[in-house]
Formats: C-alpha cells, structure tokens, sequence
C-alpha cells in the first residue's frame, strides 16, 4: 500500500449527526498542507461544509437520497402520508458505538424513524457510497487527464474511541462501496483534526495574547476535546520534533456529543404534551416534525449565555391540536398545568421559552463533558497541559465553549476556524503522511487464549484437559501487549510462538481477548472480552504434535495487523483478525 502512488487523497468525514468529503491532489498537499476542496453542501439560505448524516432508502431498499436532499425528500412524502413505505435513517453511527463486552455482529440490523429494520452494513455502505460518487464528481470536473482507481487513496474517519470491530464494521462497509481494502486508511477524529491543526495557526478565543498550536515547541502537551454529533472524544497529544505528534493520554470519553442536547429537547416536548401525543405527532404529522428538528438545530448553534432572555422558535399547529384533543384543555391551559408555566408561552405557531430551559438542554452534556475533562486533568502527569485545542461540530456551541472556559479559567482555550471541518481537512494530511502521529498508548491488554502444561497446586482444576502430550491448563491469557504500554507507528511489532497440541492437526485456531487489567491470569476473568479469532492451516500435518507458528501483530496504527508463520514450511501469511464474528 504504501509502495503505490497518492496523487489523490480522498476523505470521508462520517459523523453522526453530520457527515462531508474533501480532498486534496499530491501536487496541493506538497504546496501547501492545509490546501483541501471542501464539498460546500446547500439548504435552502443555508451553507453548511457537512450534510445531515441521514440516508432515504426507496420502499425496496435501494438508494434513494442523502444528507439535506434526504430530510427535504422525506418531507414532501410525509406531506403526502408516502413516507411509511420508505426507509428514513438518521444518527445511526451511534449503532457502532458499544461499550467493552456489547457485541457488534457483521448481520445486525438497525432500526429506521419508524421502527422498521434494515441491514446496517448495507446502510453505511450506501452512505459512504454516496459520498464517495458525489466527491468524484468533482474530481472529475477538475481533471483533464484520467485518474485511475489504485492513484486515489481514502481515509475514512471514525472516533478514537470506537472498538477495533466498529473500526473493522466501517472497512467492510467501505469496502461494500466499493473501495479496496488496499487503498483505505482509518483515521482517528481527534487526531485528523490534531494534525491540521498543528500546520493551522490558530487564534486562541482565550483573553490571553493570540497564540497558535502549529508552532508549539517539542515536547510540548494538549489537550484534544473533540465534541461531535455522537461522542466526546478526549485525549492528549505531545508534539515531536519531526512534525509529528504522539499520544500522550490514550483516548477516552463517551456518548455526551450534540445529539444528547437533541434528546434533551424531544423529551422537554414529552413533558410538555404528554408521551402519547408526542408519539402520534413523530409518527402522523412527520413534515411538521422534521421542520421543527431543523429549526432547533439552527437556535442549538446560535445560542450564547448572552442571548436574550426568552428564545423563540417554531411550534406546529398540529401539534397544538394534537395535544388539545387529547387532553380536552385549551394549550395555555396545558402548559399551565405543568412546571413551564412560567417560563414557557405558545401563540399561533410560536413558541417562546426561558433560555435557562434552553440552558437546561444542554446540562447533561456539557456537565458530563466537563467532569470528565477534569478527571483527566487529574492524572498528577497531565498537570502541566494548559491548553485545550476543542474541534469537532459541537465545539462550535457558544455554551460548550463558554462552560470550557468558566471550568478551566486556567487554560488557554484554542479553537480553529472551522472547528466542524477541521477532522476532514486533517484526515487529507494523515492520507498524504501515513506516519504524523508517530506513538499511540494502548487503552486495553491484547493476548490469546492458550494452554500450558497443567501445574498443580497453581492451576486451578476446573480447567486441567488431557492431550497427547499430557495433562494441560485451558484458558490462560497470554498477553501479547498491555495496557497502557506505548507503541509506535509502523514499528511495534510483537512475535509469539504457538505449538499444536495433537498429532495431524491440520488447523491452529487462536481466539484473541481484550482485558482492563495490566496482567490479566484467565480468558474468563472479570474484564475480559473476546474481540475476534483467526484461523491458521496447517499444510502436511503429520505425527509432530509440537509444531510451532509464529504469529506477529503490528500495534501502533489505527488498526491491528496480524501475520502468521508455519516454522516447518516457511509459508506466511496476512491473517484477517474477524472483529465480528
């Protein structure tokens, strides 16, 4: 992969409430770093650089539409009571969001806006499809000559806290799309965004005099809080004196990113008109509905601790009616009859609420975003980081920003231009310069599960077994890294040698586990997660029951690679480690 020319560099930023492409030639990148076509995506009186990351499939599950052509299709068909029979997908990247032991199945099925359910990988595939053909028609509109397939190369990115199978989940869905294994790099947002930074002056927002993150002196720490649609992704990156960065604090964080505030509000309207009627209107006056989501989209961006004392937004008459048949009340009545009595008022198809409701939106998020923040800035090696670099969507809130500052008046806070398109154009640079992050901290323990020859008094008999060897221990973790352990891109390669354990035996079959703990004993014990297996042939079995394979795994990169090696032929071999079962 690495032998083949780049002349194009494509990237695919697939978020969860947004998504967007850019890319850059060879030529550009040698130029200048930061050079990048942007797609520029359009609504209405409304220029955004991502689109809704939301995909209309056609009543047979084909390809309908994507992004705001998706939303303004799926209206007109709910205006004409069509949009049952359709596929209507939106925030579905969370689906690959899973916590240690929460399995991610390569057939799963999600669920649409109605509920109805869909192959996943089919889903991201048509996503990542669409963008991948909308971003070529402009390459093609910029090119005189032909540019073949293997002279591109893509980077797709996801969260740095994603598993390795929601990682492998997004390469088989590209690979669905149509793009070679061989020419796709996973890259991880908060560092995308960390590189184009570190070549971006960028002004701080803080009082203090302006300063810039590209010309950080060596050995110099930062903080990296990218707030997305979906997930806060937090970690700390120490620059290096190659223009490169590594990881200083490997990557943490959780499910706290924009879309929190967007649940916050559906269920201010539960309080407010009551579940039942809040269900029928999604459901029955979905038009409406959708307006309403875009609308507080636009007043989630613009609000500031500054604004003023009441915002006001739109409220659908059907709603009113909805909620006015049901309860048999006039709706002054029924806001009157609940805890928004006084800081909630609805004429015609307006309604005016209190900014501390507003503010109350955003509470679970920023509050969770900010205690982890400082729990990270707990570790006694972290104390001297004193400056916060916020990209990704939602960093582009005034209140996140303004909470960031008032909990962290210390720190310089610096936030690039774009913050919503700064992973992009730096996953463009990561496509270009494979090696910008030169050393990653490993968040887990990565081993095997093996046997060894049966001690006793040590092991325990539960898991004694007979072989033709003799008596053996089932079950035992053998730890290939650990966590915590730093590991460098490209270089940290780890070689283990397994034996056969019977006679003829045509086929080694290695089950890899993740552990939390540092030394873990046992594949079973408490924070132990199996992630995957690979199975190894074995050509001309014969009566040696202790033939040996080595088996290396390349830490270090976004992903983990897996070779394997028969000592008694000398065949090698690329083994796949199936994340997915």
């Amino acid at each position: 992969m690495a032998s083949r020319p780049r002349l194009l560099v494509g990237a695919i930023d697939f978020g969860t409430a947004f998504s967007g492409w850019a890319f850059s030639f060879k030529h550009e990148y040698e130029q200048d770093p930061t050079k990048a076509t942007v797609k520029v995506w359009n609504a209405g009186t409304l220029t955004t650089e991502k689109t809704p990351t939301c995909i209309l499939l056609q009543p047979d599950g084909t390809f309908d539409s994507f992004g705001y052509d998706a939303e303004n299709r799926y209206r007109g068909l709910a205006d004409k009571n069509l949009h049952t029979e359709y596929y209507f997908f939106r925030h579905f990247k969370m689906s690959l969001f899973k916590n240690l032991g929460k399995e991610i199945k390569r057939g799963m099925e999600i669920s649409d806006e109605m509920g109805k359910q869909f192959p996943a990988k089919d889903v991201f595939a048509m996503s990542i499809k669409y963008l991948v053909d909308d971003m070529m028609v402009t390459v093609g509109q910029r090119l005189v000559g032909e540019l073949r397939s293997h002279e591109i190369h893509w980077v797709l990115t996801v969260p740095a806290i994603w598993s390795d199978a929601a990682k492998q989940f997004m390469r088989e869905a590209a690979s669905q799309a149509g793009i070679e294994n061989e020419q796709l790099t996973i890259a991880l947002e908060p560092e995308a965004a960390s590189i184009y930074c570190r070549h971006l002056p960028v002004d701080a927002t803080s009082k203090e005099s302006k300063m810039t993150i590209s010309n950080l002196p060596t050995g110099t720490k930062y903080m990296v809080l990218d707030a997305g649609g979906g997930t806060v992704d937090i970690t700390v990156h120490e620059v290096q004196d190659t223009d490169t960065l590594r990881e200083a604090k490997a990557a943490n964080g959780g499910e706290w990113g924009g879309i929190m505030v967007d649940q916050a509000f559906k269920d201010f309207l539960r309080e407010l008109v009551g579940e039942n009627v809040f269900e029928t209107f999604e459901l029955k006056e979905t038009e409406d509905w959708l307006y309403m989501v875009r609308d507080f989209e636009a007043k989630k961006r613009e609000i500031r601790i500054e604004s003023e004392r009441f915002i006001s937004m739109r409220f659908p008459v059907s709603l009113i009616e909805l909620c006015e048949q049901e309860k048999r009340m006039k709706f002054p009545d029924i806001i009157a009859s609940t805890r928004y009595a006084e800081v909630v008022e609805v004429k015609r198809d307006k309604i005016k609420m209190s900014k501390v409701v507003f503010f109350y939106m955003f509470g679970q998020s920023i509050q969770s975003t900010i205690s982890h923040v400082k729990s990270v800035f707990n570790d006694m090696s972290l104390r001297n980081v004193n400056i916060i670099l916020m990209v990704g969507g939602y960093s582009e809130s005034p209140l996140l920003q303004h909470a960031v500052h008032e909990a962290f008046p210390a720190k310089k806070v610096v936030i690039p231009p774009s913050p919503s398109s700064s992973v992009l154009r730096g996953a463009l640079i990561f496509g270009h310069k494979p090696l910008a992050v030169s050393e990653r901290i490993l968040r887990y323990t990565y081993g095997v599960d093996i046997s060894l020859p049966f001690v006793e008094g040590t092991h325990p008999e539960s898991k004694r077994f007979s072989t033709d060897e003799g008596d053996r221990c089932r079950n035992i973790f053998e730890s290939f890294v650990t966590k915590h352990q730093i590991v460098k891109t490209g270089k940290t390669q780890v070689k283990q040698y397994f034996e056969t354990v019977h006679k003829y035996q045509s086929r080694m079959n290695l089950s890899f586990f993740i552990s939390e703990e540092t030394h873990p004993q046992y594949i079973d014990e408490a924070g132990c997660t199996k992630i995957g297996d690979i199975k190894i042939h074995l050509k001309d079995p014969d009566d040696d029951a202790n033939r040996s394979v080595t088996v290396s795994m390349e830490f270090g990169g976004t992903e983990i690679i897996v070779d394997a090696e028969d000592e008694k032929t000398g065949d090698k071999t690329r083994v796949i480690l199936d994340f997915l079962g």
